[in-house]
């Protein structure tokens, strides 16, 4: 059993040897093509947040309604929007 063992142990570390230290491969030569023109742009899908809940599934408190979410949303670009301005302001200054 050693030997059967030795023998792919040998073979093994051979066969390592002859691909690490082997022959390199030439590089296929590249040829001067033209450019391709970039395709345009997809139109942007509106984004929803995958799977909706039926009425039935939705629990109070955990699952947000998508209104609640936009209104938030909106209200944070808002204030947002607000601070940016009044930083400017200060910076005119």
């Amino acid at each position: 059993m050693s030997m059967l063992l030795r023998s792919l142990l040998a073979v093994g570390m051979t066969s390592l040897l002859l691909v690490g230290c082997g022959e390199k491969e030439e590089a296929a030569p590249v040829e001067a093509v033209a450019p391709v023109a970039a395709p345009a742009p997809a139109p942007a899908a509106p984004v929803s947040g995958g799977y909706e809940p039926s009425a039935e599934e939705r629990i109070p408190g955990i699952t947000l309604d998508p209104a609640q979410i936009a209104a938030e949303t909106e209200a944070a670009a808002a204030a947002a929007a607000g601070e940016v301005a009044n930083f400017a302001d200060s910076e005119a200054q």
